[in-house]
C-alpha cells in the first residue's frame, strides 16, 4: 500500500527509500488511514477549512512540499483567523495551551468534536513534516 508520503517524495516502488518503508507496513497504513480519517470525514469543520490549516502547518515547518499538497484545497473561511492561531499556538508553543484556547474555539461556534478534529489535524500534519524530513535526511544516506 502507498500513502501520501510515498506521493510528496516521489518514492518509487523497489526503490531504497520503498524498500526502508516496507519494513513497517503498519506505518503507512496509519499514516493514511489519518490523511483520510482527517480530509474526507464528516466533520464542522470544512475540508477547504482543514486543508488551510494543513497549509499553515506546513509552511510552519517549512515543507514546501507538504505545502504545495495542501494548497489547491484551501479555502478562506471568517473562522479561519481562528483555527490558523490555533494551529500556529499548537504548532510552535504546545506549552501554552490553555483550556481557555478550547474555550475560544468553542465559543466561535466549534463543537467540541471539531476542537478534536482540528488538533488531530494539527497533530497529524505537524508528523507528516518530520517524518517527510526524516525520510529527505534517509534519502542522502
Amino acid at each position: 500500500m502507498r500513502d501520501v508520503i510515498d506521493e510528496l517524495m516521489g518514492i518509487q516502488p523497489g526503490s531504497k527509500l520503498d524498500v526502508l518503508r516496507a519494513l513497517r507496513p503498519d506505518v503507512r497504513l496509519a499514516t493514511q488511514a489519518g490523511e483520510l480519517a482527517i480530509f474526507e470525514s464528516e466533520s464542522g469543520l470544512t475540508t477547504r477549512e482543514r486543508h488551510a490549516v494543513a497549509l499553515h502547518v506546513a509552511e510552519l515547518n517549512k515543507d514546501a512540499a507538504l505545502a504545495a499538497h495542501h494548497r489547491g484545497k484551501a479555502g478562506e473561511s471568517p473562522r479561519l483567523p481562528l483555527l490558523i492561531a490555533h494551529a500556529t499556538m499548537l504548532t510552535l508553543t504546545p506549552d501554552q495551551a490553555t483550556p481557555e484556547d478550547i474555550q475560544t474555539l468553542l465559543a466561535a461556534g466549534l463543537a467540541p468534536r471539531d476542537v478534536v478534529m482540528l488538533s488531530q489535524l494539527i497533530a497529524h500534519v505537524n508528523y507528516e513534516a518530520r517524518l517527510l524530513a526524516g525520510l529527505r535526511l534517509l534519502e542522502g544516506v
